[in-house]
């Protein structure tokens, strides 16, 4: 029996540990999860401050304020941004002040600096603000002993700048899952080598080394198994030695001896699964050591879509992610598709946006071993078992 998409994901992903907590510097920890609550220590910003470069004034000052008739105040100090004022204003007057100083007392708003003119040591001013107007107040982005950020955020740019103004240095998150990976088979030819009849190139390591980066983790190149079992065993054995996660390529097809099958099994608890799902059928999956296994097919784009929809969200998972599929969304069909077989069909096509609306071409031919089908593509729709779609009909899609 085979099982559907959704069952074999659910099955693996409720055996994937959560990798354990570690400390890192701020300037280390982009890309990495949260794996603490943050509150802040204090405002921020901790002060009313300018937002914009101008002249600090009391608003009633300037009600009415125009070309033919300006508000002209006296200026007590120039504030730059780091001064700490000195004087307060009053009315009638103004402190000349810069995006990001601090505030004088007295003072309720900011007149921009382009509708001012400078006479006689003062300033004219052509046009009123209302109160509070150009003003950062204090705690207007955070305040203080406000939660910040929770467990599970994933620490991206504006993340980073966040710790900063916390005055956090070091914050505690997941770890990141390394991940060995191991291509398998005799046919497989290395780059640079001159590919002799029947053999092959060996792609799937490279693309899934670059999938494993996508993903987050740190990929170990384990190179390639021969058809030996006890070769292939020394070295599935010493990449689960270095990493917290084994991917396989090849040798995983259901009803076929293969060498990589025996030695999966002599390793822990592994499933040979036939998933209802094209490309990807024969799949490999299990815990050896606490520590997850992935047998992907042989064919190239069988491979590289089977990470897509279940080692990527198992490696997120490990790394301590929350949000592990991508977003699918509504695709209209461009072309008529159908789908004879029994299993759903992922299909290679190019999304492209229209008047607020996604429409979706498959790339050409599907078969899985046509990896160009990949190239041309910017992500995957799905096409239920056992249907022929007209064009002008709705997918779900999703990008790579």
């Amino acid at each position: 029996m085979m099982l559907t998409v959704e069952e074999a994901r659910q099955r693996m992903l409720a055996t994937i540990p959560v990798l354990p907590i570690e400390k890192r510097d701020i300037l280390d920890c982009h890309g990495y999860v949260l794996a603490e609550a943050l509150y802040a220590a204090e405002d921020i910003p901790p002060f009313d401050n300018s937002a914009m470069d101008g002249f600090a004034v009391q608003s009633a000052d300037v009600i009415g304020a125009s070309e033919a008739r300006p508000a002209v105040l006296s200026i007590v100090e120039t504030l730059a941004a780091g001064d700490a004022p000195t004087k307060p204003v009053g009315s009638g007057q103004a402190a000349r002040i810069m995006t990001g100083a601090m505030m004088p007392s007295g003072a309720d708003a900011v007149v921009m600096q382009e509708v001012t003119r400078p006479q006689n040591g003062g300033v004219n001013i052509f046009e009123g603000v209302d109160e509070n107007e150009n003003v950062r107040f204090a705690g207007e982005s955070v305040t203080r002993g406000a939660l910040v950020m929770e467990p599970g955020k994933h620490l991206r740019p504006p993340e980073i700048s966040m710790l900063a103004s916390l005055n956090c240095s070091a914050v505690k998150v997941h770890r990141k899952p390394t991940v060995a990976i191991v291509s398998t088979g005799d046919e497989l030819t290395r780059l640079g080598e001159p590919l002799e009849p029947g053999k092959i190139r060996d792609s799937n390591r490279y693309g899934i080394y670059a999938q494993v980066e996508e993903a987050g983790g740190v990929p170990i190149d384990m190179g390639i198994a021969p058809d030996d079992e006890a070769e292939t065993e020394r070295i599935f054995r010493a990449a689960l030695s270095q990493a917290d996660a084994l991917i396989t390529s090849g040798g995983v097809s259901v009803g076929e001896y293969d060498v990589v099958k025996s030695v999966l099994e002599r390793l822990g608890e592994i499933h040979f699964w036939r998933v209802a799902m094209k490309p990807g059928k024969p799949q490999a999956y299990g815990i050896a050591d606490g520590k997850p296994i992935f047998g992907l097919p042989g064919n190239p784009v069988s491979s590289l879509v089977v990470f897509e929809l279940f080692v990527r969200p198992a490696l997120l998972k490990m790394a301590g992610h929350s949000a592990l599929l991508r977003p699918t969304f509504k695709a209209t069909l461009a072309e008529d598709v159908a789908n004879s077989d029994g299993r759903v069909n992922y299909m290679r096509a190019i999304l492209t946006e229209e008047d607020g609306e996604w429409n979706a071409r498959t790339t050409g031919p599907q078969g899985s071993g046509i990896l160009h089908s990949l190239v041309l593509a910017n992500g995957l729709i799905t096409i239920p078992k056992g249907v022929t779609l007209q064009a002008g009909e709705t997918v779900a899609a999703q990008f790579f």
